[in-house]
């Protein structure tokens, strides 16, 4: 049940590669998040600003409205992180998928080689419960592939749901109010 070296270089070929696939997914993942956190900073020290130069330019009556408009803001400005960390997790949780299954395949190579090998130096009847394995392990990954593929395609399906909260908070939110106008009374 000895591997040639063909198939030993292939399947450490095959597994860097897998690695390579999964660090780089990794790695996207963070790069995505290290922008996506970077922007929400950015929008968050804009909002802000935007209020604290209303206050400075002697519109007070917004400040009636600051904590409504600012938690509104936010709200929006979270979902909307929420969303994109969703996606990121998504797309990384999809690749993590394919990987593992690749990876399994890598090994299930090696099981066939050494299967066939042993079945070419072995009695008939071990040829016998060695082709039964290999059909379990055909079974098997065929499987595994089928499981894949509705693990990838639940992601999927998850994505839209993931808007849902969104748009449930959108639509229970009231409108914002318009500033009162300012009257003033005179008095001789």
């Amino acid at each position: 049940m000895f591997l040639t070296q063909q198939d030993i270089s292939q399947t450490r070929e095959h597994s860097l590669n897998n690695l390579l696939g999964l660090s780089s997914a990794c790695l996207e993942a963070s790069q995505h998040f290290s922008e996506l956190f970077a922007a929400a900073g950015r929008d968050a020290l804009y909002g802000s600003s935007k209020h604290w130069a209303g206050f400075g330019h002697g519109q007070l009556e917004s400040l009636i409205h600051f904590p409504v408009a600012l938690w509104l803001e936010q709200s929006t400005r979270n979902s909307k992180l929420l969303n994109a960390a969703y996606e990121i997790l998504g797309a990384t949780h999809k690749s993590l998928i394919q990987t593992a299954e690749s990876q399994v395949r890598t090994f299930d190579h090696l099981v066939f080689a050494s299967l066939n090998r042993a079945s070419r130096s072995s009695p008939w009847e071990f040829e016998i419960a060695l082709q039964a394995m290999k059909t379990t392990l055909k079974s098997a990954e065929t499987t595994l592939h089928e499981m894949s593929a509705a693990a990838i395609e639940s992601v999927e399906l998850a994505s839209p749901e993931a808007h849902l909260p969104k748009q449930a908070i959108a639509s229970t939110l009231p409108p914002p109010e318009k500033p009162l106008a300012r009257t003033r009374s005179r008095t001789r």
